[in-house]
């Protein structure tokens, strides 16, 4: 009798959470989907940031590609010998900016290694200027630098203009500073070129003077 007795009550117990189990229940769930909002986030913006860096890496090696092949400018223009190149200006008072770079031909009888008008991008046929390219997903050209040849020094700089020409695939680094006048770094073994994320994650572009490009 007594083990029957027993056994309605506890058939008869409400089913069903309580008002404490369900307010822990929600708190995990809370908890669970923050962490994972948070990581996505974070994982989204990294692969962002990598993918901006694959297009400049692969906007510089079509620079490099056309100025070591023989490529004529321009239909009818018998320009073959013309080094082809990238510009990141992040001086604002000479056509500077930390969301855009431009894509040239280093064309004349100067050859000179820099793109000549940092203020205007009119693409066409007496320009030196390819196009202006954008940095996408919200992210910005923050700092750009020569690395000099002890490996660890990367002196700042304001512009750099990244040129190749043919035979020889190595790149030719012009360096500016803040103020835009050209500075020569000698011992300069590489150009560096860094990018941030809206929400502050770095990544680099390196551009040897061999003419290896490597992000990191």
């Amino acid at each position: 009798m007594i083990f029957q007795n027993l056994f309605s009550l506890e058939s008869g117990r409400p089913k069903g959470f309580t008002l404490i189990e369900l307010l822990v229940s929600l708190g995990i769930i809370t908890i669970i989907t923050s962490v994972v909002v948070f990581n996505q986030n974070a994982f989204t913006d990294q692969v962002a940031l990598s993918n901006t860096g694959s297009e400049i890496s692969l906007q510089i090696r079509e620079a490099q590609t056309y100025g070591v092949s023989v490529r004529e400018f321009a239909p009818g223009t018998s320009e073959f010998n013309v080094a082809y190149g990238v510009s990141f200006n992040l001086i604002s008072l000479s056509g500077g900016s930390n969301n855009s770079y431009v894509y040239f031909a280093d064309r004349g009888a100067s050859a000179n290694g820099i793109y000549d008008t940092p203020t205007v991008c009119q693409p066409g046929i007496t320009s030196e200027c390819l196009s202006r390219l954008y940095v996408s997903r919200g992210n910005t050209i923050t700092n750009l630098c020569a690395l000099l040849s002890n490996g660890t020094t990367c002196t700042n700089a304001g512009r750099v203009d990244i040129t190749f020409l043919r035979p020889y695939p190595n790149a030719r680094l012009i360096f500016f500073n803040i103020s835009g006048t050209q500075v020569p770094f000698p011992t300069a073994q590489a150009a560096k070129i860094e990018l941030s994320s809206p929400s502050g994650k770095k990544a680099y572009i390196v551009i040897y003077t061999t003419g290896q490009v490597s992000i990191q």
